[in-house]
Order: structure tokens, then sequence, then C-alpha cells
């Protein structure tokens, strides 16, 4: 009982309770706040900003551990400083503000850890199932009042981070003891299975959900701090792509300014939606009909009295009238990435490819199979249609093209319908238009530097660059893109096809196919966003850190991966084009940062668009998560090389079958499903694209 109590009690963290008292300090500091205000309504600027730093020294002195205070006069300050052109103070509040964030995360985190600690402890000293179930249930409430109220209220990084470190842990747990056991506790499953379709997707919650919610408030000084706080994200993701040495002087002090703003608008956002309330999420919710299932794939760290390496993946099914969702387990990681060696797709490709990845080898999709999909071959019966959700290193496979026993593929035996959570799965699910496209190809990768005017002083111009060959790494000297012929074929007969279907289409072709303009749809975006050309991603790779290549060498993933644009050839060899605005890569980071909210459906006809790392349960952080963030619905993406004349085919397939029936869903399954006809034994001509909700 001890251990219980215990528990129960570091499950309340101190950094969620922001009540404060109204003391005499408090309303003392109160009162200050509106003089500070009232000299800024006068343009009193300077004499607010001498009361304001009184205040600040007055509220370390009082509310060392009420962090609203702190930050209120925080962000007063910065501001003041940002209007007054005071760089140096401005930096300083900055950190400041940036410090109290990270120690408000430090000891978020450690309050999580100890409460998981303790709960090992009372998990290790109870062998009845039904106490162990009654406590975890009572721990997993409270953590899903906590992980609500986190995701509402924090922007992207603080969210990941959030999950991974201190969510995902306990369940891990929770999945140890149910496999222990054999899944054999119906009531448990259930808990287990609404705790995936929380974290499948909770990142994908974006930013942009906060700043839409604040611009509803038509608040002139709010919305001006969004302003800011985009435009500052953007210089941000362009810097970042930037060797280090040519970033602008004042990068640093820019990136901290973020970092503040961020702190600032989760602040407002904080005080004007603290007391939002959701329904709680529930598998059975999910609309599915009689002979269809839903497949959620997950998989967990092992407890096993204590932590081990072993990663488990299990199949959680649910169908329409099931009591219980019924939880099958798999296979361990290393036994998948063994299957998998030797015919990954993860390693980049220079073009969009003549040949395709070779995958259709029958021992490789049965032995595939066998791994994933026979341990619950049963339930399939009677099945027509299949949802399925993947999860880490799933996302690398391509399902339609499995091969069973009786040596028939999947997408002849189902219709498959891949979705990032099934939670999407409801009622009245959006069926988009083909109204209005935009039709990127017969890209023009060269750029031309001689006699050019440098845009930016600080980055070498090409006769510097030239003088300089023996700084850059082999790779880059060799390695150009080429010219794609299909994709200009391929947007060339969409074009015509929506065209006389009364369709509106617009295209972006040759030179004029550039990364400036591709941006400038930015809140603006088209229905259909096609983009034929290459992709890249590199995996995060220690061994390439000695190359002067910034895509091989970020940290963040979401630099490693993108698309090629006009004139990116340049900036591929020598880093950057201090010639051009945009240098033509277009990275995932810098998509993400995009408003394409109105976009109902991005196509990427390129090779390896749905690679990327496998963080959590959140999949590929690559451009898939990109466009996603970005706001896209559906994407249609590549898991590994595809070739270039039978992409055009499946294309043109594909948007011919939509204009007939209008459902892009069952379009996308038919077309894979005449390709595989066409190509039975070449599941590299078709079986690479994947449609993902």
């Amino acid at each position: 009982m001890k251990l219980k109590l215990t528990f129960i009690l570091f499950l309340l963290p101190s950094y969620l309770c922001f009540a404060q008292s109204k003391d005499a300090k408090q309303q003392e500091f109160d009162t200050k706040i509106e003089v500070i205000n009232q000299l800024a309504r006068e343009g009193k600027v300077m004499q607010a900003i001498i009361e304001a730093e009184d205040l600040k020294t007055f509220a370390y002195e009082n509310f060392i551990d009420s962090s609203p205070n702190l930050k209120t006069i925080l962000f007063k300050l910065n501001f003041y400083y940002r209007v007054t052109k005071d760089a140096q103070n401005e930096l300083k509040t900055n950190i400041e503000l940036n410090k109290l964030r990270l120690n408000e995360l430090e000891k978020e985190t450690l309050s999580y850890k100890e409460s998981l600690k303790n709960l090992i402890g009372f998990y290790k000293v109870t062998s009845n199932p039904s106490e162990i179930i009654q406590m975890f249930t009572q721990v997993n409430k409270s953590l899903l009042s906590h992980t609500d109220a986190v995701l509402d209220g924090r922007l992207n990084d603080e969210k990941e981070f959030f999950i991974n470190q201190n969510i995902l842990p306990y369940f891990h747990l929770f999945h140890s003891f149910a496999y222990k056991h054999n899944y054999k506790y119906g009531t448990f499953n259930n808990l287990l299975v609404n705790n995936t379709l929380l974290t499948k997707g909770a990142l994908l919650n974006t930013s942009k959900d906060i700043l839409a919610n604040l611009r509803s408030l038509a608040d002139t000084d709010i919305t001006n701090k969004i302003n800011n706080y985009i435009n500052e994200k953007e210089f941000i993701a362009l810097q970042l792509s930037l060797p280090e040495h040519q970033r602008v002087k004042e990068f640093y002090v820019r990136r901290d300014r973020l970092g503040g703003l961020e702190s600032e608008l989760i602040y407002l956002y904080q005080q004007h939606y603290k007391d939002e309330r959701k329904q709680p999420i529930n598998w059975r919710r999910t609309a599915l009909l009689e002979n269809e299932i839903s497949i959620e794939f997950t998989h967990f760290k092992q407890f096993d009295g204590e932590w081990t390496d072993n990663v488990i993946y299990v199949a959680q099914l649910f169908k329409k009238n099931w009591r219980y969702p019924k939880i099958i387990p798999l296979f361990e990681e290393k036994e998948l990435r063994n299957q998998l060696n030797g015919h990954s797709a993860s390693s980049l490709y220079l073009t969009r490819g003549s040949k395709g990845q070779q995958i259709n080898a029958s021992n490789y999709s049965k032995e595939l199979y066998n791994l994933i999909v026979s341990p619950f071959e049963d339930e399939l019966k009677d099945i027509s249609k299949i949802y399925f959700s993947l999860d880490g290193i799933l996302h690398q496979i391509a399902f339609s093209a499995l091969v069973n026993n009786d040596n028939k593929r999947l997408i002849a035996l189902y219709d498959l319908e891949q979705v990032s959570s099934s939670r999407v799965i409801t009622l009245k699910r959006t069926l988009p238009t083909l109204d209005d496209a935009l039709l990127v190809g017969g890209i023009d990768y060269d750029f031309n530097a001689e006699g050019k005017t440098k845009l930016f002083s600080n980055q070498p111009s090409y006769a510097e660059l030239l003088a300089t060959k023996s700084n850059l790494s082999e790779d880059q000297l060799k390695t150009t893109w080429p010219y794609l012929k299909g994709t200009a074929t391929e947007i060339g007969r969409i074009h015509e096809l929506l065209n006389t279907n009364s369709k509106t289409s617009k295209t972006l072709i040759n030179e004029d196919a550039t990364e400036t303009e591709l941006k400038a749809i930015n809140g603006k975006s088209p229905k259909v966003l096609h983009i034929a050309t290459h992709g890249f991603f590199f995996e995060n790779n220690s061994e390439n850190s000695e190359e002067n290549f910034e895509f091989k060498n970020a940290e963040n993933p979401l630099l490693r991966s993108g698309l090629l644009l006009a004139h990116a050839n340049y900036a591929w060899q020598y880093g950057s084009n201090p010639y051009e605005r945009n240098d033509g890569i277009l990275t995932a980071l810098e998509i993400s940062n995009l408003d394409l909210s109105q976009t109902d459906l991005v196509v990427l006809s390129a090779c390896e668009t749905g690679l990327g790392d496998i963080k959590g349960n959140e999949g590929v952080y690559g451009l898939q998560r990109a466009f996603k963030m970005a706001g896209v619905d559906l994407i249609m993406m590549s898991l590994w090389e595809v070739p270039d004349m039978e992409t055009v085919e499946f294309m043109n397939s594909f948007y011919e079958l939509w204009l007939e029936n209008d459902d892009i869903r069952q379009a996308f399954i038919e077309t894979q499903r005449k390709m595989h006809n066409l190509y039975p034994n070449n599941p590299e001509k078709w079986a690479a694209f994947v449609l993902f909700e």
C-alpha cells in the first residue's frame, strides 16, 4: 500500500500546478505589471524597460517556483528590447526564457522517471495480475490526462520529447506485462490499443493547430507575434541547410529569438485554451463494416524484470462488433532487420531510375509474409478490406507485394488501405477532388553561374569554389542530378487528361520549377500537388561526419530528406548557391514550415520519398511527416527507387481511374491491382507507391 501511495503522489508532477495564491507579493507584482503596460501604451518604452528590469529582479527573488510570473516579465522585456533593436539584451532575455523552459522540461522528465521507477518497484513485488492491472489502469488514466494537456499546449519538438521520454516507457511496461501473459486480459487490451491510437499521429496535431487557434482570437499583438515566429522559423530552416561557416552572423541570435517566441506563443495558448476538453480516444469509434478489419502494428521495448534490448512487434486487430481487440505477437525487431538485410531501400539512389529495386524474389516476399502476416492469417477469413497502420521499420515494407503460401500477393486478395492511425476511419471521410492541381516535373537541375551576381556576400562565388575544389568531397564533385525525361511525359499527360475533363491544372516545368515558385503556394496551395522529380534521403550515419556535405551530416532528420527542384545541382555540389534566393534543394524541414492546409493530396513521384528516420511511434520522420506537418491529408509516395516509364504508366492510370469514380482511395487500389496484373512478377514496377492518410 505504501508503494501505491508513493507512486500516486509522484504522478502529480509539480510542474503542472500553476495555481497561485493572491498574497501581498502577487498583488504587488500585478500592480507593477499594470504600471509597465501603461508606460508602454504611452510610448515611454525606455522607462518601461527600467521598471520591467526591476520587476524581473523582484520576480526572481519572490517567485522562483512560479514560472508564469517569470515568463510574464521576461516576455515583456524581450518584446521591448526587440522593438528598440537592442539585440544584446533581446538575446539575454531569450536565453533566460529558454533556460526557464529547459528547467521545466527537466523537472517534468525527472518526475516521470521517478514515478516509473516506483511503478516498476510495485510491479516487481506484486504477483497478482488483477492487482497489477488495476494499478496500471489507474496510472494510465492519469498519464492520458497529463498527455492531453501537453499535446494541446506545446510546439512540435517539446511534444516529441514528452511522448518519447515520459510516456512511451510506461506504455512499454504495460505491453511487457500483457505480452508475458499472452494478451489474455481483454479489458487491458482495450487500454493498450487506445494508447497506440493516442501515440500514433499524436505529433501530427502540429504547431499550426496552436497558431490557427491563436489567430482566431483576432488579437493584433498576438497575430504579429505569430508572423514574427513564422518568419524566424523559415529563416532558421534556410540557414540550417547551409554549411555552418556560410551562415549569417546573426544566426545564433535569431535562433534564440525563435526559442523566445515559441515560449511566448505556448504561454499565450495555455492562457486562452487551457480548459478545453476532448472526447477520449477509443478504438470502438472506428467506422468499420462487417467485412473489414483494422490492424494497428506497434512495437515496444521489453521489460522482463529489467529493461532488455528486445524490441517486440505485435499486431492489434479489431473488427466492427468485437467486444475486445486481439493482440498477436509477431517477431523481434532483429528478426525483421535480418530479413531486410540486402533488400532494404534505405540507401540513396541518384536517379528516379530505369531499373527499380529488385525485390521480386519469391522467397523474400514469402519470408516477410510468414513473419508479419501469417500469425494473424486466420483472422482474415471473410475479410475483403484491410486497414493497416504501420510502425517502426515496418514502414519500409510494401505490403501489397507480400506473397502468401499459395503464391498470391496481398493486393490480389484484399483491398489494402494504409492509414496513419485507425482514428482516421470515420463515417464521413473526406473525398478529395481533382478540381485544382499543380503539376511539377521535367525539371532542369543544372545552373550556370558564370556572369551571375551574388545575392549573398558571405558565400563563396563560383570562381572561388573552383579554386578550392580540394575542399569538396569526392561525392560532391561527381554527383549531379540528371534530367528525367519521364517526368515531363508524366505531367504532360496528366495535364492534358485533366484539361480534357474540364479540370483546372497548372504546370511548373524546366527552369520555372524553382524552389521559390513552389514555396509561393504557401497559404494558397492547390487541392492536388503532384511533384515528379528526384527525392533524397540520408540515414543518420556517423561515418559521413568527415564529409563537407550538410544534408548527410545534419542531426535533424528533416534536413536529411527532400526534393530536388530547378538549379539544384549547383548547391548540391558546392553546399549553397549565392546567386539565388533559394538553392533548389527543398528539404523536409522547409516543407514542414509551409502552410499547405488547402491541399488534399500530395503526390511525390520520386524515389524513396517514403523513407526517413524511424522514431518512437510516429513512424518515418522524412517527407511524409513534413507534408503532414504542413497540413496535407493524403500523401502518395514511394519506398524505393521507382522505374521512370512504369511510373508514368502508374500515374496516368491512377488519375484516369480517379476521374472515373471520384474515389481516390479506390482508384489507388485499382491502379496497383491493374499494374500487378500487367507485371505480376515485377512488383518493383508498382509496389513502391503507397497512399498514406
